[in-house]
């Protein structure tokens, strides 16, 4: 039924998926057009021409400039540095392509691609965000004015109307930020009146990754943004008053809350820190220097094709911010700050400005930085990422070594306590108020907290969390190989059967957690309520639930879980034979009164047995008088009239219990007797 419902989940979602894409298709059908020698397909936006027809006479005429129709792009490569290098276009005066290489914690080449209007092309709007008609919606073909090694700049220029500078320059050969200089220049004799502003952030699409259908590739595609001015008057528009989950201030829209549209409702900042488009491991983020006002986020999915002539599909973004009006001979200069590169935690964090949260932790971000953090950490000493999870493991496992083992223990104490509570729930049967009474009367006298075995579960879900949030997204991991894992931050995918992978990390995930299962093992005996009989039976499925769910994720997850699995192992075999005081067949005055010779004698694994299932201690003498009374208390769980109420099955279980209650009673008398 567990691998029904999975199923059913996956084929549900799967229909999801189909009915968007196949309404995608249907939206973009009037609005689709091949580039770039049909490698890659986007929207084609027509108000250009429609600019043409609609400028007024006593502007310049086309002949001016060259206008789109016969506009032929051209691309160069400009600012080129250890870590990325810039490919320019004329069109606009943006970045076509960002290459990134191989350097430093990223581990693979990887190109981010911008289709249709490029990275940082600029367009100019009114107020109900309607593109200019005017000589404005001409500026396309941009003229390399200077190119040089460490700056590139390109220019617009209409004669004695307008002009556009759009520089660019980077001085830290290691880094992923670049500086970007917008001036607009007002030569006419006029007052001009811009508006709005409306800049590219750049496409972000889908990374190939093997088939997950628990992990939904479009939750990773979004735009976003970080806003730190107070909310607006009017509905729920900006960060800080949507009460989404990702925080007040920041917010990412994924590619499927953009509706059946693909395309997100404009969403209005107060002031704006900075804006970005995302995939899994990248990031396009555009900082202005200066804090902007009044600021649009503007965002729709597009459509690709990948070498293999698959359709893959993505986000596009932009941010549209008030320019006002250029008086005579006037210069406006905007800067901007932008980075494109990996969503590395430790590089974006020192940027500052909040940046890290394009990582998008969660709620759990309080494990997941500083987890992060210890990880590029345990890289820079080991050398490998793999090594440095398994030792990022290890080291949380033993800081929670103490509570674990304390719930350790008080597991062991609430399985000796079964048989008295159980008479507890037969003797209050019906007055549930008095049992839940007698029963905190019950564990307070024997100093027995029964949550306590719950403190480690209870923990490591905020752990496993923020772990899982921190691996989904690490691009340090991206490319990185660990034993048969060529890619940590993928399936391990040792072979593929009929399209489906063959993962062995997660089946020794399965096989580390049952051994683990079955060294505490969980009585089934009859003083067990129906409930605790449930909750039994489903703790053994547990691991295989796990395997359905962890099955399909990324081997840096699989590996942290397996690890800590054989640390749980390691810490119940020290733990296991410790002694565990039974007190609900030992009252204090006894213990008080009793004559015990400490005496260190080793016993047989029988003895250690036969002692634990009768409550007695395990090392000492005997005590006869004990060693009855216990036998008497337990033997009322199994007398003919109890046995006769059972079922079947039940019944020979009882009956089992039984004769390994006599033959421990008869061995521990005989050994006391020596």
């Amino acid at each position: 039924m567990l691998i029904l419902a999975f199923y059913l989940l996956w084929y549900q979602g799967k229909q999801q998926q189909e009915l968007y894409e196949e309404a995608q298709r249907r939206e973009s059908t009037h609005s689709l057009s091949n580039l770039e020698q049909n490698k890659t397909q986007t929207l084609i936006d027509n108000n250009f021409s429609e600019g043409l027809k609609n400028s007024s006479t006593d502007q310049p005429s086309s002949s001016n400039f060259e206008f789109e129709s016969n506009f032929e792009e051209e691309l160069f490569e400009g600012l080129k540095s250890d870590s990325s290098s810039l490919i320019f276009t004329n069109e606009y005066g943006g970045i076509r392509e960002v290459k990134l290489n191989r350097f430093s914690r990223l581990s693979r080449d990887y190109n981010m691609s911008h289709i249709g209007d490029p990275m940082l092309a600029l367009s100019f709007t009114d107020e109900d965000g309607r593109v200019s008609m005017g000589m404005l919606s001409k500026q396309r073909k941009y003229k390399v004015i200077q190119k040089d090694e460490k700056s590139v700049a390109l220019e617009w220029h209409l004669p004695g109307q307008f002009r556009i500078t759009r520089h660019y320059e980077r001085d830290d050969n290691s880094s992923y930020v670049f500086i970007h200089k917008t001036t607009f220049s007002n030569l006419s004799k006029t007052p001009l009146v811009l508006d709005r502003v409306k800049m590219q952030l750049g496409t972000a699409f889908r990374i190939d990754r093997l088939y997950n259908p628990f992990d939904n590739a479009s939750t990773y595609l979004n735009v976003g943004y970080y806003n730190s001015g107070a909310p607006l008057a009017e509905g729920c528009s900006c960060a800080e008053c949507s009460g989404r989950i990702d925080g007040e201030k920041d917010e990412f829209f994924q590619l499927n809350e953009m509706g059946v549209s693909g395309i997100l409702e404009t969403r209005r900042l107060t002031k704006a820190v900075w804006a970005c488009v995302n995939n899994q491991f990248f990031v396009n983020l555009v900082r202005p220097a200066t804090e902007l006002s009044d600021v649009w986020i503007n965002g729709s999915a597009v459509r690709s094709k990948n070498q293999q002539g698959q359709e893959i599909e993505g986000v596009r973004g932009s941010i549209s911010f008030p320019i006002g009006i250029l008086d005579v001979n006037e210069t406006k200069e905007i800067t901007f700050h932008v980075y494109a590169g990996p969503k590395d935690y430790s590089g974006l964090a020192s940027l500052g400005h909040e940046q890290k949260k394009v990582m998008q932790f969660g709620v759990f971000w309080w494990v997941s930085e500083p987890l992060s953090w210890a990880l590029n950490q345990l890289h820079g000493i080991f050398k490998s990422y793999g090594i440095a999870i398994i030792i990022l493991t290890i080291v949380v496992k033993l800081l929670l070594w103490p509570l674990t083992a304390q719930a350790t223990r008080s597991q062991k104490k609430m399985q000796s306590l079964q048989g008295p509570m159980a008479k507890l729930r037969e003797k209050h049967k019906g007055n549930s108020q008095k049992l839940n009474q007698e029963m905190m009367k019950f564990y307070k006298e024997h100093k027995v907290n029964p949550f306590a075995g719950c403190w480690p579960i209870l923990i490591q879900i905020p752990i496993f969390l923020g772990m899982f949030w921190m691996l989904r997204s690490a691009a340090e991991l991206y490319g990185q190989n660990f034993l048969w894992a060529t890619d940590l931050s993928e399936q391990d995918h040792v072979a593929k059967i009929q399209g489906f992978s063959i993962n062995v990390l997660p089946i020794l995930m399965v096989i580390t957690q049952w051994f683990q299962m079955k060294l505490n093992p969980i009585q089934m005996g009859p003083e067990l309520s129906d409930a605790q009989r449930i909750n039994a039976k489903m703790m053994r499925f547990m691991p295989f639930m796990f395997l359905i769910f962890l099955y399909f994720f990324s081997s840096a997850l699989v590996l942290y879980w397996t690890v800590q699995n054989l640390m749980t192992i390691l810490q119940t075999l020290i733990t296991k034979n410790k002694e565990v005081p039974l007190p609900e067949v030992q009252s204090k005055t006894e213990l008080d009164n009793a004559v015990e010779k400490e005496e260190s004698f080793p016993l047989s694994e029988k003895e250690k047995k036969y002692r634990n299932l009768l409550g007695l201690k395990s090392k000492g003498p005997i005590d006869e008088k004990l060693l009855r009374r216990n036998y008497e208390i337990r033997s009322k769980n199994y007398t003919d009239s109890k046995l006769d109420e059972m079922n079947p099955g039940k019944r020979r279980q009882a009956l089992d219990k039984k004769d390994r209650l006599e033959q421990a009673f008869q061995f521990l008398l005989d050994s006391s007797k020596k």
